[in-house]
């Protein structure tokens, strides 16, 4: 088959689609002038490398001779990636929500040579089924009216970019007050599933800052209810086949209630952010359990997706050999090939049937099994009359012995994209489980990511790129990108007080404020300000499966306002509160990464600056600190001897008191009479610990 020119791509998405029939273009000039200059429509189609529908439209339709020779006549034919291109795919999903209702991928628009759009959709097979117009049957319409109602597109197009362009936002009158916390824990509390945790009726998303925004919740107001509700959802995700239970990580989504049919693909973001909701509720409840889960997420990330020990790709496709989930499920007999001895007790623990236990209802005919838990180890082990520790040995051993097996099967394809802003997620994720594990290897690998951002996507005038592919960077870095990846290296600073990491979070995050930040309206800007590619330059406030840049910024403002004095960020943290409160106020649940970043924020105590130059004081003090839970307070460790920073924290000018190590607790800039005497500081920490 012949190339199209998506042939000269990197993104492994377009590269799939690199030799369809269809004259596809990448997002371009060309591609426009070309639109203008024949006067045609511009077909756009955008999704990415391990989505499972857009697998089946492009064998259905795009490598079609049949609709790829109504594509080329009637259109110019571009392809997105939408992790390539987070903002081009901003811009359209928020067309097609608008004139649908509801969004999703592959997306697919129908637009004018100046890319405004006028129709919007997703999934189209081949033909009309029911209800469900056909792509040859779409085509045939739009081409009619294209040519014979031109008036009424240009009419709607404009009408559609009027309401498309962001209306102001109302905070006049807006009165914040502590209820709206519980507002928003009414919400979650009212979508809440008591049986089997989570949010909401099928399909079940994981929604990690549900359970972030939770927790912080939990401790202020010590609601058992909210606990409860992290805690069920947590244990029933790790049970559930949403979680691979033989090689780890979290798949996309549960097709159903249960979270037992998953949706296969597995991302980058959802390992970070689950990473997360599992690090915080150990800090939490102490429970082992959840600890177990992160690092069998770290296991995951480590394995499949870690390239050269410094970074990580984006995804592992839902597919392989042309079926979804082909990778991970299994018949009956050969189960009990595998496992042979004990495999009735294998069966009862992983939930196996003769007859399958895995609902494709596309494939009625697969009788296919996915491994789940019904229960907790503690509780399948009195239910099946099994030892625990030997229940335990049995479950490691079933799942060294399918994975083996496994390893010999066709792998899904892995998305060799390196995203910066999916790895500041990361970043931040494994800070967090460093801090409890203080694990070497963990470390290394956040230390390594520090020097290959520093190298590869980190620009000399500040500016940073979206990713890197093949050994090259590429593409102008948006605001997640900055707001992301500077969280990610503030969680470092916090986790291992390296001044390194402090200072690259704050020109990450300085850099951000001057390139995105709406000084007219407020708010902050998905591209940088002046991208010339866009119909419009989008604000995202939403958090949907990762948080939205504007939250991140939020959490960041906050962070930093205690670091610095400067009247600026107050001014605009408070604007940026006041905005995101004045969406949020009609559903206050679905901005939950800014929720827990403003109950976060408010619940900061203050700093505790440790000013030393001797290493065997730091050590002394630094294991008082991490054995008691200062959550609430930013710690820094300061050496006077080899600590610099790029910019002026509260603590610059802090200096040893008499050549000995010196502590400094402050809060709402004020400090407490600075302590150099190592009891009296022990003394101290004991008594603002909030151990209970």
């Amino acid at each position: 088959m012949k190339a199209n020119k998506l042939i000269n791509e990197k993104s492994p998405y377009l590269l799939q689609h690199s030799r369809n029939p269809v004259d596809w273009y990448p997002w371009s000039n060309e591609a426009f002038e070309l639109a203008k200059k024949e006067d045609k429509p511009v077909f756009l189609s955008i999704g990415y490398s391990s989505c499972h529908w857009c697998h089946i439209m492009e064998r259905e339709s795009f490598a079609d001779d049949e609709v790829a020779e109504l594509l080329n006549r009637v259109f110019v034919n571009v392809k997105v990636d939408r992790e390539e291109r987070p903002d081009i795919d901003a811009v359209y999903m928020s067309v097609c929500q608008a004139l649908t209702g509801s969004g999703g991928w592959p997306l697919t628009i129908i637009m004018t040579p100046d890319k405004v759009p006028f129709f919007a959709g997703t999934y189209f097979p081949k033909y009309t089924i029911g209800n469900r117009i056909g792509l040859v049957d779409l085509v045939e319409k739009i081409d009619f009216i294209w040519k014979n109602r031109r008036n009424e597109i240009d009419s709607a197009t404009q009408s559609l970019l009027n309401y498309l362009k962001e209306p102001s936002v109302s905070e006049e009158g807006l009165v914040f007050s502590g209820s709206y916390f519980d507002d928003v824990f009414n919400s979650l509390s009212f979508s809440y599933d008591k049986k089997f945790g989570g949010f909401g009726p099928s399909p079940k998303f994981p929604m990690p800052h549900n359970l972030l925004f939770l927790l912080e919740y939990y401790k202020r107001t010590k609601e058992p209810k909210s606990l409860e509700m992290v805690e069920t959802t947590l244990i029933r995700m790790r049970l559930g086949g949403i979680f691979d239970q033989i090689g780890y990580g979290f798949h996309r989504y549960s097709t159903d209630a249960h979270w037992i049919l998953p949706h296969f693909e597995k991302m980058l973001y959802d390992q970070a952010l689950l990473m997360l909701a599992y690090c915080n509720g150990f800090i939490t409840t102490k429970k082992e359990f959840y600890l177990q889960v992160a690092d069998e997420i770290y296991q995951y990330l480590t394995e499949n997706l870690l390239f050269e020990k410094s970074a990580f790709f984006s995804s592992e496709d839902a597919d392989s050999e042309n079926e979804e989930g082909k990778f991970y499920l299994f018949d009956y007999d050969e189960l009990c090939s595998i496992i042979q001895e004990d495999f009735d007790l294998f069966c009862k623990v992983f939930n196996v049937a003769p007859d399958g236990n895995f609902v494709d209802y596309f494939h009625p005919e697969r009788k296919l099994n996915i491994l789940y838990l019904s229960e907790l180890p503690e509780k399948l082990s009195k239910l099946f009359d099994v030892e625990f520790e030997e229940l335990k040995r049995k479950i490691k051993l079933w799942s060294n012995l399918l994975k083996d097996y496994r390893s010999l099967r066709t792998r899904p394809s892995l998305d060799r994209k390196i995203l910066t802003d999916w790895n500041g997620l990361t970043i931040a994720a494994l800070s967090h489980f460093y801090k409890i594990k203080r694990d070497e290897n963990v470390l290394s690998i956040i230390k390594n990511y520090f020097d290959f951002f520093q190298r590869y996507l980190f620009k000399p005038n500040g500016e940073v790129f979206h990713l890197y592919i093949d050994g090259e960077a590429r593409i102008e870095g948006m605001l997640e990108d900055y707001a992301f990846t500077s969280f990610g290296f503030f969680e470092a600073f916090k986790s291992t007080g390296e001044t390194s990491f402090l200072n690259l979070s704050y020109k990450l995050f300085a850099k951000a404020l001057e390139l995105f930040w709406d000084k007219e309206n407020g708010g902050f800007f998905k591209a940088i300000i002046g991208k010339e590619d866009l119909i419009y330059n989008p604000k995202e406030f939403f958090d949907g499966a990762i948080p939205s840049g504007n939250s991140t910024m939020f959490y960041l403002l906050s962070v930093f306002d205690s670091v610095v004095f400067d009247e600026t960020l107050k001014e605009i943290k408070e604007r940026t509160k006041s905005l995101i409160l004045a969406k949020a106020k009609e559903i206050p649940s679905l901005y939950n990464f800014f929720n827990f970043s403003l109950l976060h924020s408010e619940q900061v105590k203050g700093e505790i600056v440790v000013v030393y130059e001797n290493e065997k004081d730091f050590e002394n003090y630094k294991s008082i600190i991490d054995g008691k839970n200062l959550s609430d307070f930013l710690i820094v460790f300061y050496n006077l001897k080899k600590d610099f920073f790029d910019f002026e924290p509260l603590w610059k000018n802090y200096n040893l008191i008499d050549g000995r190590t010196t502590v400094y607790i402050c809060k709402d800039f004020t400090c407490q009479a600075p302590i150099t005497n190592f009891e009296e500081f022990v003394e101290k920490i004991e008594s603002i610990s909030n151990v209970e």
